[in-house]
């Protein structure tokens, strides 16, 4: 059975090394999807209590 003591600082030498993460340019346009489905949500509430609170009249 391996000591995995001994390895560790080995192990953590190795994770220390970061490497550059490249992204892809299709996560990018997720992003940006998902956006604008954010901002067509955000819209279509606004829109619907805006028509809501209009079409109840004034009360008193």
């Amino acid at each position: 059975m391996a000591d995995l003591t001994s390895s560790a600082p080995a192990f953590l030498s190795v994770a220390a090394e970061a490497e550059k993460t490249v992204r892809s340019p299709l996560l990018y346009a997720w992003w940006a999807l998902n956006l604008v489905v954010l901002v067509a949500v955000i819209y279509g509430v606004y829109w619907g209590v805006k028509k809501w609170r209009s079409g109840r009249g004034s009360r008193g």
